[in-house]
């Protein structure tokens, strides 16, 4: 009967932590040998990846001291070399310019010509599910009229 008692004062503890969303990723909960479940405060990384309109996204969360470190990318296509195609090349540079005042996704491109679409955002406290949803459809609200357009050059 005690162990029932100290199982349910558990639980009700982990019911109150968890009122803002329990946290994703591998080992998130640790159950103790006596019954107790508790959150993992060190909680290492975890990898997410989706699939929309043929790009592949990845999700990157990672735990930090108070709070969560939420990033996605994915890889959209390689600018043309001006020899290649000046009027593509000219055209993309232009919707490159036109993504420099968008709040949360970042259109960048690196020293291979890739272009990259990403976001990086600091969240308060651990990441749950609801919050791993809104940010990566506030990402997705933003890039995907770009992405589009995108899309059509490359």
């Amino acid at each position: 009967m005690e162990q029932a008692i100290v199982t349910v004062q558990n639980l009700a503890g982990l019911a109150q932590s968890a009122q803002a969303g329990l946290p994703l990723g591998k080992d998130a909960l640790l159950f103790g040998e006596d019954g107790t479940v508790r959150l993992n405060r060190d909680r290492s990384p975890s990898r997410h990846h989706f699939y929309l309109d043929g790009l592949l996204f990845h999700v990157s969360i990672t735990p930090q001291d108070e709070s969560t470190l939420f990033q996605i990318w994915a890889e959209v296509g390689f600018l043309p070399y001006t020899i290649e195609a000046p009027e593509k090349r000219a055209k993309l540079q232009s919707i490159l310019r036109a993504t420099a005042s968008l709040r949360t996704a970042r259109f960048i491109v690196d020293e291979q010509q890739k272009v990259l679409v990403l976001s990086q955002q600091d969240v308060p406290g651990h990441v749950s599910l609801t919050d791993l949803m809104y940010e990566t459809v506030q990402f997705i609200q933003e890039a995907r009229p770009y992405l589009r357009i995108f899309g059509s050059y490359l």
